[in-house]
Parts: C-alpha cells; sequence; structure tokens
C-alpha cells in the first residue's frame, strides 16, 4: 500500500494547552490516490448519482480547470505538504526545510494534523483542539460515497471538506492522468456554491485552507497560491496562470499549460509541441508554427525555472 509520505506526522509535534474554540473549524481532505473515472466538467454528472457526492457538487465550490501537481504520487505528496511547486520540487534550488512550511503555519494556531485510510472508526481522537483530517483513500464511486456520508454525518457544518485526488486514470503525464476533481464545500455559507474556472493545482490547497482557517504562513515561501477568494465567491473572474510538469526521469516528459494552450515535449531531445486544448483536446494538431509568439515565450519561462 502506498503511503502519504510526510502526513505521518507525530500527534506530539501538535501538542497544545488551548481549546477548540466553536470559531476554529476543522477541515476534513478527503484524498483519493486515483481517481476512477476521466475527470472534465461532464464528470460532475458521475457524481450526481451519488446523494452525499450530489450534495457536495450541489452546494459547494466546484473547479472544473484542477490538476495533479504530478501524476509521480510521491512528488504529488509532497507537493500537498509543502505547498511547493513540481517544478521546484526538481529543481537544485528547492530547499528540504521549505516541506515544513504548513506544518509550522498549523502549530500558530494550534491545529492538529491526522492521517487515515478509511473513515471507520472515525472520529476518535482528540476534539479539544482544532484539527486537519486527512483521509487517503483508493476506492471507486460507491466505495467513496459509503465512506463521505460516514464521515460528512460526524462533521459541523462550520467544518471545511474538500475533495480532491492525487491523480487521474490516464497514462502518466496525459491530460487525464493531470486533470482532478476539486470541490470545497461547508453547510454553511463560508463557501459560496457554483462553479470555478480559475485552473488550479496541489500546492494551491494548503495556502486556500490556511487562509480560510486565518492560520498565518509566509506568502512568501510556498509556490502554491491561495485561491480563498474563488471558494467564498465561484464567479471571480480567472487569474492567468501557468502550471509546469516535469518528470523525475531525466528522460521523461515535460508539459506546460496556461490558459488553453499546453505545451509538452516527451524528452529532453524531443521537439516541443503547442496545442490548443479548446479546439484541439485530443492533440493532434502541433500549433507552434502559427503561434510563434506564445511558444518561444513559454520556453523562456521554463528555462528560468530549471
Amino acid at each position: 500500500m502506498r503511503l502519504l509520505i510526510l502526513f505521518s506526522i507525530s500527534i506530539l509535534l501538535f501538542q497544545g494547552c488551548s481549546d477548540k474554540s466553536s470559531n476554529d473549524p476543522d477541515v476534513v481532505l478527503f484524498l483519493v490516490e486515483t481517481w476512477p473515472t476521466e475527470w472534465t466538467e461532464n464528470g460532475i454528472k458521475d457524481l450526481q448519482s451519488y446523494p452525499t457526492l450530489r450534495k457536495l457538487t450541489e452546494n459547494g465550490v466546484i473547479f472544473t480547470q484542477a490538476f495533479t501537481a504530478s501524476p509521480e504520487t510521491d512528488l504529488a505528496k509532497k507537493t500537498l505538504i509543502s505547498g511547493m511547486h513540481t517544478g521546484n520540487l526538481l529543481s537544485n534550488n528547492f530547499d528540504d526545510k521549505n516541506l515544513d512550511n504548513f506544518k509550522n503555519a498549523l502549530l500558530k494556531k494550534d491545529y492538529q494534523l491526522f492521517d487515515y485510510s478509511t473513515v471507520s472508526g472515525w472520529p476518535d481522537n482528540n476534539k479539544d483542539k482544532p484539527s486537519i483530517h486527512i483521509f487517503r483513500l483508493d476506492l471507486n464511486l460507491l466505495q467513496l460515497e459509503k465512506e463521505m456520508a460516514d464521515a460528512l454525518a460526524a462533521t459541523t457544518e462550520n467544518d471545511l471538506i474538500v475533495l480532491t485526488a492525487l491523480s487521474g486514470p490516464g497514462a502518466a503525464y496525459s491530460e487525464n492522468s493531470l486533470r482532478i476533481p476539486l470541490i470545497f464545500y461547508t453547510g454553511d455559507n463560508k463557501v459560496k456554491k457554483g462553479i470555478s474556472q480559475q485552473a488550479i493545482y496541489t500546492a494551491d490547497l494548503f495556502p486556500t485552507i490556511a487562509d480560510f482557517l486565518k492560520i498565518p504562513y509566509d506568502v512568501n515561501t510556498p509556490d502554491g497560491k491561495s485561491f480563498y477568494k474563488n471558494i467564498k465567491n465561484p464567479a471571480t473572474p480567472p487569474d492567468d496562470r501557468i502550471l509546469y510538469w516535469r518528470s523525475p526521469d531525466k528522460n521523461g516528459p515535460e508539459i506546460l499549460r496556461y490558459n488553453q494552450w499546453k505545451m509538452r515535449r516527451e524528452n529532453p531531445e524531443a521537439e516541443w509541441q503547442l496545442f490548443d486544448m479548446i479546439t484541439d483536446p485530443e492533440e493532434t494538431d502541433n500549433v507552434s508554427a502559427y503561434h510563434p509568439g506564445k511558444f518561444e515565450k513559454f520556453q523562456e519561462w521554463i528555462k528560468k525555472i530549471e
């Protein structure tokens, strides 16, 4: 069984003496290791066949342009806990101490962090302190529905529920493996219902959650970006966003996404190709010759982070 590296943090690190305030919500993060179906905007319909999952889609914020930081599970896990970009994780400039960024932020408000592989028996932990509960699950949708129904029955309307995945079901670094679901939900009105077109990925989760919880953190440390404004108002216009993936295999693929543009090459010796994902979602028509300005700009950006 794949372990959720870096989440197995000793509870002793989160000792404190304060009591849980009613103003300090818990966070329940459902992290599906591999999402069982292809996730597109039509994927919402798959969830609406199940009562609990439908409740999230009808009353939460759905990000239709959400991506994993890496289909390489170990890198995605590091990105989740650190808020660091996969490109930085793979570069010579990455500093391992930044992996403690979110953990140290939690300590400032006495939050505990718990990690589970099943909902059975939950919650059994200390409820005197605010907590973040992370369920790492490898389930189909029917199993996920049951687990989430049990978990939501143990939460309050003040708590934040997040549903996402580490990877999609496609081949590594394909569009189907990079695109994943992401839904934020509360039983009260702190999260508005709606659909956001904002590009967002794994590294953005904890800065967004930290802002929701009003937990201070070093904004200059994480490469992930908070999109708390989008869960307060899904109609917020999307920010332009460059996302970048690189395989840990030095001979593996590289991918860049910017709005509808996707640039990729299969290995360092291959030529870069550019695709318009709106008109060509199957990535069959290389349009780099028709957009030389964008093509050169994207390559310049990649050189800056290497």
